[in-house]
Parts: structure tokens; sequence; C-alpha cells
């Protein structure tokens, strides 16, 4: 049993007659005076300002400082390129469209961070259980059971929310920008596991662009009804206001100003055609849509209940929960606070989840989930590993519509509307085999010495304290686990879990890395030099992962307790570099278990490392402004430092060798280019034009002769608005890049830049006039790309979203 502290508003009716009070014997509760509301501890503003931050596009600042840099108002001035020298070596100009092109296979992740309610699965399939959700740029559609992803990719920056259509047929996405936009689209799903889905939604249904005075989309969610889609957007006064659309027309029926500060989730009542609730920041509203917006609750009455309402959810006794900044739990029965419960949890209640028979699921910032039984008692508690703040808990129905909550209102919106993509029509109530209640004698959650650890595949690791390395065995996915899903779980490190009464433990589906505003990203990335199927991350979380690209699963993983930045595997593979934003590295091996060196020769962040061709050398890259050299005796030796390349006047980003080991070429922050010689006899001479006469190994630097065609004015096509969205690329707004020989007759060169799109050219791309093709994904700047040794794989992450995306290089 929790302990909780709860209490009930007292009334001017008779002690018996509280029927919507907890009952003070059963429920061994204190009941405590009203005066006590929100005043058992102070509001975190961390915490607040974690739910929506004050978001700074880093990519348009840096593209308009370029642009004033350069003294021009629309171009780049080219000029300055033409200092680079080009190689001796002659290369035939192509200026011509690659003959390759990119689609996404797999995306590794989930956009754990600033949002609510963006996991669901409304549909029933006839094969396999998809899971809806979005990150970066997509709303994805994924079928874990069969390995298989679809794709909505109509967006040009990021999504914020996310609606499903009581009819379960169409999704309502909603983004971040100026002027925001509401995409309304047809859900796809598969008839058989040998079916051909299309890679994408090609056809919107609607496009809503809201007014140019809002920034953003914070919450939305179409009626119990159906026939208006209600979204709730930020201004940039970051004041809030709810619009109304009746979203089959197109037309906005009404727009009213909701709070003057952040408000954070919208909730339709499953019970009524028109009535919702907005809670934000000291705030909570009831409403009721007729021709206009209007609250309905008594604000005289809540006026004292100045706390910051995070989450809420109405369950099947009609009853709303609502959680707090402070961890509380608010029951509100006819618009009015009923029942409080005090400290249920250690933070933010972020998401407040209903199950079929009144019991619900709460979630919080302390990573615990908390189950509660019909009386809305709390009764058990399950931790997650790590401690993950709990972003989204989706049990399967809607927020009860599927389990048909207020069946006789009907859905006259969409009776007679089948979709663009001809779907089927299907009962609204899920079957029973498809969600299982959870009672609490076989309930999953589980207190004390049974807690179970939220690693599906190794429940060892969590005991042995000298080995933390998590390894994940390749077992035969049983769909069954995924017909009898229990409920599915979102975390705020971008990792989500499925719950299923087959297993009594949580089964991890997908996962990336943590990333916030507050200095958390995604940077380090490398592929396996001999092993085409594996690929290797590393983030400010602490944690290197391993993932598979055959299998599209995160195979192992380990924290090291130190923020992460750089990796490289060493030529054989057998050893891997990490760098660290504390001027260290260390030198691993690949299974993640043995520290075999620890380095510590500077004091600011390692950016880059790279082995040389041969192995013998390890070239480290540093905030400090220096290249340090050091020599590898073995795979199992000693590294010892003999050289340091000092000369930038900035900081040190990208780092080349030449295929003779002999030869490296770095970038700075400040867009410097300099080639450096390993040659340290004084009686021998180095050619200064040396560096023209060599083939370099690698193609990291993003400022290079063979780049110089990267940079101007970019267009990227939207593949489904077919919109042309530009972009200036510089070499402040260009992350990374990487190539790729195909053939002897083909090469290609993959760029990322700081808006989230990757740029497939023929390489070398020197030329002004290279075409390219263009195609965007991530939430925020690409951070790094890299082929695979398979050459017909690309993997990209995003620094600020947490992404790691796997393409298919395919034939155009």
């Amino acid at each position: 049993m929790m302990n909780c502290c709860c209490f009930t508003i007292k009334k001017k009716v008779k002690k018996d007659d509280s029927a919507d009070a907890f009952d003070k014997n059963s429920s061994r509760v204190n009941i405590i005076s009203t005066n006590d509301i929100g005043n058992s501890k102070e509001e975190n503003p961390t915490d607040i300002q974690k739910e929506i931050p004050a978001v700074i596009d880093i990519a348009s600042i840096n593209e308009r400082a370029t642009k004033q840099k350069w003294n021009v108002s629309s171009k780049f001035d080219l000029l300055c390129l033409d200092r680079i020298l080009s190689p001796l070596k002659e290369y035939a100009l192509n200026v011509e469209l690659p003959p390759k092109t990119l689609s996404i296979e797999n995306i590794y992740g989930y956009q754990g961070i600033y949002s609510r309610r963006n996991l669901f699965y409304p549909l029933e399939a006839p094969s396999a259980q998809p899971i809806l959700y979005f990150a970066g740029k997509l709303a994805i559609l994924s079928y874990f059971s069969i390995k298989r992803q679809v794709f909505y990719t109509g967006h040009n920056k990021q999504i914020t929310c996310m609606a499903i259509h009581p009819d379960s047929k169409i999704a309502a996405t909603g983004d971040f920008g100026s002027p925001p936009t509401v995409h309304i689209w047809n859900i796809p799903y598969i008839e058989r596991p040998d079916g051909k889905p299309a890679d994408e939604v090609k056809n919107p249904y609607l496009i809503l662009q809201l007014d140019k005075r809002f920034i953003q989309t914070v919450s939305m969610s179409f009626t119990r009804c159906g026939n208006w889609l209600l979204v709730l957007a930020l201004n940039q006064s970051f004041q809030s206001e709810i619009l109304c659309y009746e979203w089959k027309k197109g037309k906005e029926t009404s727009c009213t100003f909701c709070h003057d500060d952040k408000v954070f989730n919208l909730i339709v009542n499953p019970f009524s055609r028109k009535e919702f609730v907005t809670l934000g920041v000291k705030y909570i509203r009831f409403w009721s849509l007729d021709n206009l917006l209007h609250p309905t609750d008594n604000i005289e009455k809540n006026q004292n209940l100045s706390v910051t309402h995070v989450s809420g959810a109405y369950l099947k006794s009609k009853t709303f929960a609502s959680g707090t900044i402070k961890g509380d739990i608010y029951f509100w029965k006819n618009n009015l606070l009923s029942v409080v419960c005090n400290n249920i949890h250690k933070g933010p209640v972020t998401v407040i989840s209903p199950l079929q028979n009144n019991n619900f699921l709460s979630g919080g910032r302390d990573g615990k989930i908390v189950y509660w039984n019909e009386q809305h008692q709390p009764i058990n508690e399950y931790s997650m590993e790590g401690n993950p703040c709990i972003r989204a808990i989706d049990a399967g129905g809607l927020d009860g519509i599927l389990w048909g909550w207020g069946d006789g209102i009907g859905r006259r919106a969409s009776k007679s509307f089948k979709g663009i993509n001809g779907f089927k029509n299907r009962n609204s109530i899920c079957s029973n085999s498809f969600l299982h209640e959870i009672t609490r004698s076989n309930s999953l959650l589980t207190v004390g010495s049974n807690t179970y650890s939220a690693n599906a595949n190794n429940n060892q690791s969590n005991n042995n304290n000298n080995n933390n390395t998590e390894s994940f065995t390749e077992e035969p996915i049983d769909e069954q686990k995924f017909t009898d899903i229990s409920y599915i779980i979102g975390c705020e490190d971008s990792s989500m879990y499925i719950f299923s009464q087959i297993d009594r433990e949580p089964i991890r589906l997908t996962e990336g890395s943590y990333c916030s505003t507050d200095g958390y990203e995604l940077w380090g990335l490398d592929t396996h030099p001999l092993n085409s199927n594996i690929f290797i991350t590393a983030g400010d979380d602490g944690y290197v992962k391993v993932y598979n690209l055959e299998r599209k699963e995160l195979i192992r993983k380990k924290n090291y307790g130190i923020r992460l930045r750089s990796i490289c595997y060493s030529p054989s593979g057998i050893n891997i570099a990490v760098g660290t934003n504390e001027g260290s590295f260390f030198i691993i091996n690949e299974n993640l278990e043995i520290i075999i060196s620890a380095i510590i020769d500077r004091r600011a962040t390692i950016y880059d490392l790279a082995y040389s061709p041969n192995g013998k050398y390890l070239a480290v890259a540093s905030h400090d402004n220096y290249i340090d050299i050091y020599e590898v005796e073995s795979d199992m030796g000693y590294y010892q430092r003999f050289m340091s390349c000092r000369g930038h006047s900035s900081y040190v980003t990208h780092i080349d060798w030449d295929i003779n080991s002999s030869m490296i070429r770095s970038n700075s922050a400040n867009n410097e280019l300099f080639y450096w010689s390993l040659i340290t006899d004084p009686t021998k001479s180095v050619d200064p034009t040396s560096y023209r006469k060599v083939d370099w190994y690698s193609s990291k630097c993003i400022l290079q002769w063979e780049t110089k065609g990267i940079f101007g004015t970019k267009v990227v096509k939207n593949p489904v608005t077919q919109e042309d969205i530009e972009h200036f690329l510089s070499p402040c707004t260009v992350y990374c890049c990487d190539k790729v020989k195909i053939n002897n007759d083909l090469q290609l060169l993959a760029v990322g830049d700081a808006f989230g799109n990757i740029y497939i050219y023929r390489f070398p791309a020197f030329s002004y006039d290279m075409q390219y093709q263009a195609f965007h994904a991530h939430g925020g700047p690409v951070a790094n790309v890299k082929f695979a040794v398979n050459l017909k794989t690309l993997i990209s992450v995003g620094a600020t979203d947490g992404l790691v995306i796997q393409w298919n290089l395919d034939n155009v």
C-alpha cells in the first residue's frame, strides 16, 4: 500500500451523502482542511520550463550571422572558397543528379521531450498491432512485431503534438514554427505481413495554417462526436489560445483566449460531444463548445486552487483526474474539486492514462508508474530502469472512446467518410483479445523486492555492480505478445516499452538518445569498419549504444557516467575510442566491457577522433584548439602522445587522414582549413603543396576542395505538399558530411545541415552547379552522418531530437 495524503472538499450536505469523496475507513487516508490545498511545497519553475521550453532556432541565427559576416543580403560569398586549391589529380566534372536516392528504413527513438499524449495504438489491424507516434518532422506508424514502419513526411518543422479521430482512420499533427501548421491525414495500415505498404502517406487530407502570431501548437484533440478539431496554440507572447476547426471544411469556427501563461494539455470529455478541459501554469478550466467556446466551471469556487496542472484524463466514473507540477493528483466531479492526493510522485505528474474498468495509471518525472484501483486509491508502483521521465502511457482505448464510453453520442462527422486510402470499416470497440483488463490480482505493477527491471532481455545486469553493460540477445519475436498488449509507455530518454500480459516485465521497443534544451545532445556516431550490420553512438546522456542494422534494434549499451561527444572504431573494429566533454578520452573494447586506457591531456570537449588507416595512430581534436596525435602500440596496447598540432585560432571540429597515414587535414569553428604532416625529422623538408598530391581516406571535413559545391542557397522539396523550402548553407550551417565509394565510376557525398536536412551529391562536389537530392526528417540539426560498409545504408543522428535514422541507398 502506498502512502498518500488525500482530503475532501467540505460541502454543505450531510456527511453520509458525500459519495464523491473517498471512504475514510476503507481508503486509509487523512482528511485535512481545504486550506492546505497547494501549500505543501513550492512549485519548481524549472519543472515548468521543462514542459514547454523557450525554443531558440539556432539554425536561423547561424544563417543570419553568416550572411552578415560576408556582408551580403541573399547569397554566400563563394569567392572565398576559390582560395582552396584543387588537388593535382584531375577529376571529371559531373554535375548531374546522383543515381542514388534515400528512403527511410527505420527510426530508432521516440519524441519523448516536452510533449504529452503523443503515443497511440488505436487501430486493430488484421495481422499486426501498429503503434502511432511522432519523432522529429515525421509521424510514424510502427509495426514492431514485423519490424516495419510507415511515415508521414509532410511537415517542414518539428512536430509537437498529435491527435487521433474517434473513428481511428484519421490523424492530426501540429508543428513548431511561425506560423505553425496542422496536418490532417489518413492513417495507413498493413493488411498482411507480406503486404506492400507505402513508404509514406502521399496525400494529406487537409493542411491548416495558423495565424502568424502563433509560434507553436501545444496540444490538440478531436471532439467526442468527431465534428471539430480543437487546437491549443502558443502565441509570440507565450500566451495560450484555443482554436476550433470544423476540420472537414477546413474552416476555423472560433478562437478564444485561454490563459496568459503556458497551457500544457487539452483533453476532451469522452462522455460529452462538446466538452473539454485545459491544464496549465496555475490554471485549470472546463469548457464547452456551443456556437462559441466558453468555460463551464465556477471560477469563484476554484479561484484558490493556484496550482500548475500538467496532465489529466477522464475516468469511467466520469471523474476527471489531473496531475500537478508538485506530484499531487486532483479529482474533479461535475467540474468541482472533490478529492486531492498529495505527494504521489516526486516532481511533476506528467501523464495520467485511464484503464478500462475505472482504474488508471499515473506517471511522473520521477520515473515511476503508479497503479490506481477502482476506488481511486494508489495500490502499486513500478520504477522504470534509470528513472526516466514518463511522457506517455496508452492503454489502447483512445481516452475511453474505443472502449465504448459515451457510445450513445454517436460520431456523425465521419460516418460517410471512407478515407483516401480505402480504410476498412471496423468496430470502434476493441475485442477482448486486444486489451486485457489489469486487475489487482494480475497487475503488472509490483513493489519492493519483486520489482522487475525494465530490461526485457537481460535481467542479470542489475545484479552485477561491477559490470553494468546491458546486452540484448537475439530472440524470435512472439507476435502474441503484441496482440496481448496491456499498455505502452514512452519515456523522455527516447525509449518506448510495452507491457504484455504474457511476460510480466516491460519489452523494449525502441530507444534513441536523451536530448534536451539544457545542453544534452547526441553527436557521436560511427559504423563498424568490417561488420556491415553494426553502428555505434555516444551522447551527452553518458551512454555508448550499439545497434544492429539488420535486426533494427539496440543490442548493447553502457553508461559511463560522463557526457560523451565523439566516438570512432579502430580499423580492426576491436577497439573504440570515445571522447568526452571534459577533455578526456578513453579506449574500450567492442563489447563495451573493458576500459583499455583513459587519457586526460586537455581540459575541454573532444570534438572528433580518428584512427589512421593503418591503425598505428589516433588523432584527437579538442576545444583547446589542438590536435593531439597518439601512437598506438597494439589493439590492447599503450597510447603515447608524440605530437601536438597547434595553429587553429578556434576549436577543431573535424579531422581527416590520408590513405598513407602520413597527413591530416582539419577544420575549425571559425572556418579554417589546415593541413598537417607527421614528418618530425627536422632534417627533412616538407613540400608545402604536398597536400595536393594525396588521396584522402575520409571526408569528414565540411570545408575542403571536394565540398565547395555544397554551399549557397539550397532548395528542399516537401515530398507530400511539393512545397519548396529554401535554406542558405554556409560552413556555419553545415554540420557534417561523409563519402562512400559505390564503384570505380561513382562516389557519393552525404551532407547534414542545421535545419534537419540531408543532401546527396556526386563526389567530389567541387562545382557550384552541382545537382543534389535533399531529404528532411530530423527535428533539429543533423549532428553526424555515416555510410555503412555495405554501401547500401546511411545512418544519421540528430543533435537535439536524439533520433537515429537508418536510410536505404536506393537506385533512382
